[in-house]
């Protein structure tokens, strides 16, 4: 399974904004600090948001009933995303018996993109 987005920067900018509460309702406080603490944070955030939405793009059952917070986006010890999910995120991922799932982003300009794949582990007999 594979999930891609991109995303005008500018247009989540204007959205953060724009809104007060966006912050902190879509993403979670370690990923707030962690972009807050970046140069343009707005280029960090747009990625972040990218992979949520590439996230839902991995399969059908993952665009309703999950909320933005559910899937955040951490960073390892080597500098590579991934993500690390919550609630009803994870037990979706669970009952589809997906393995693990890559995580690239990217930012070049005024847009933002991710790429998610989904590795399903098959349990078979």
């Amino acid at each position: 399974m594979i999930g891609i987005d991109l995303i005008e920067i500018e247009r989540l900018k204007a959205a953060m904004l724009r809104t007060g509460r966006f912050k902190t309702r879509v993403f979670t406080p370690d990923e707030i600090s962690y972009c807050e603490s970046k140069a343009n944070p707005y280029q960090s955030f747009a990625a972040r948001f990218a992979a949520r939405e590439a996230f839902r793009k991995l399969h059908p059952s993952f665009t309703a009933g999950i909320q933005y917070h559910e899937v955040e986006v951490a960073v390892g010890p080597e500098g590579r995303p991934f993500f690390k999910l919550h609630g009803e995120a994870l037990v979706r991922v669970e009952k589809l018996n997906i393995g693990h799932i890559d995580l690239s982003l990217s930012h070049a300009g005024d847009y933002a993109m991710a790429a998610a794949v989904a590795v399903v582990e098959y349990k078979g007999g």
